[in-house]
């Protein structure tokens, strides 16, 4: 058995077939004609046997700064189709094929984004629907809504039960519930004295929740129990794409408010939450990685004297692309139906709502983006071990 540095399985193919010692690095072949490097280093860093890396925990046990530098003294191909290592220190370290194929880092940047997919109004089949006792009783079906939820950023459940905790329930079937000052599960809907203007009957314009908070919430889940009245349609925005045609098509709008620092504030009488953040977050490769907009939630900004005028200019054609409906789904909740979106990608509004009587209740939850990632990857890997058994 080859050891791997952590629990994921890894199929042997494409296996290698050769190995060659440099200075610096290990060059090693494989059976499909690619070549990949690994410097001395980060093999070193990377051994999985059972003195570098604890047995059970997997977690690493080497230390980098405690060890002298090593030097790679042979490397080969073993029996087992592992690359065998020999250090000038008399170590030994034995790499798994599959490991070393999915790490290997000579090439160029991976795109990180490569499995989303942009949307707006023409795009068919959003937001993907899925029967949502299925996904509530299914691992292989909630695999199938997850892998939506991270290529689309919006998806709908249908049928799920009307009760006041199910909302919970399938944000649980990802991970942990994240509570906030609103609770672990929270109510949308007209209140006599409201601690937002979502417990209103006002329209929303389109936005995201908590951009108040220094990590927002990733995950937003909105579960219809109750809808008899008129008006409340959603509207609902893929904000990359938003910001895709804001960079192409106003470039000096996109500098700014991927520059410029808006001040966010969440006050009431028991908690006050601020933050300061551009509208547009980009990632170290200039993708767009979140959007952080809400037009109630904003406070006096606080930009250089020179730039206010230009961010100002920047909002409003941010939100001139947001009133766009070529670039906007529109959708009616029913009972039973549970909306589940990206809050730090999709941008949801509604219209007013309640003039002809009858009553809209939500239930809403959040959950980190790092409780889907996680998620995926142990069902993912679930169906490579049953796959290989």
């Amino acid at each position: 058995m080859i050891a791997t540095p952590d629990f994921d399985v890894y199929s042997s193919e494409p296996s290698l077939d050769a190995a060659r010692v440099d200075e610096r690095w290990v060059e090693v072949g494989w059976d499909d004609g690619e070549r990949s490097r690994f410097h001395h280093v980060w093999l070193r860093d990377n051994c999985a046997c059972a003195q570098c890396v604890h047995e059970i925990t997997r977690e690493q046990t080497y230390e980098l700064v405690s060890a002298p530098p090593d030097a790679v003294s042979s490397a080969a191909v073993d029996d087992e189709g592992a690359l065998d290592v020999r250090w000038v220190s008399g170590h030994r370290s034995r790499f798994h094929p599959g490991w070393l194929r999915v790490h290997r880092y000579d090439r160029a940047d991976p795109d990180q984004h490569g499995d989303q997919a942009l949307w707006d109004g023409s795009t068919p089949g959003v937001p993907p629907t899925f029967d949502g006792p299925d996904v509530l009783g299914d691992d292989d079906a909630l695999l199938e809504w997850l892998v939506a939820l991270r290529r689309f950023g919006l998806t709908r459940l249908r049928d799920v039960p009307c009760d006041h905790d199910a909302v919970g329930r399938v944000a649980g079937r990802i991970g942990i519930v994240r509570e906030t000052n609103f609770g672990v599960l929270w109510d949308v809907r007209s209140e006599p004295d409201p601690v937002t203007n979502a417990n209103t009957s006002l329209a929303l314009p389109p936005h995201v929740d908590l951009a108040t908070r220094e990590y927002q919430p990733g995950l937003q889940f909105l579960h219809c129990i109750q809808n008899d009245t008129t008006g409340g349609e959603g509207r609902y925005l893929d904000g990359f794409r938003v910001a895709a045609v804001l960079r192409d098509e106003h470039p000096d709008a996109f500098q700014s408010l991927t520059t410029v620092p808006w001040s966010w504030a969440n006050r009431s009488k028991l908690s006050d939450y601020r933050w300061s953040s551009p509208m547009i977050v980009l990632d170290r490769r200039g993708s767009v990685s979140e959007v952080r907009v809400g037009n109630w939630l904003r406070a006096p900004l606080a930009a250089e004297f020179d730039q206010v005028e230009s961010a100002y200019a920047a909002y409003r054609t941010l939100f001139e692309l947001s009133y766009r409906d070529d670039l906007a789904v529109q959708l009616e909740l029913r009972p039973g139906d549970v909306l589940a979106f990206d809050n730090r990608r999709v941008l949801h509004g509604r219209a007013a709502f309640g003039g002809g009587g009858g009553t809209r209740f939500l239930r809403g939850c959040y959950l980190d983006r790092d409780e889907l990632h996680s998620r995926l990857r142990v069902l993912d890997r679930q169906r490579r071990a049953a796959v290989m058994s």
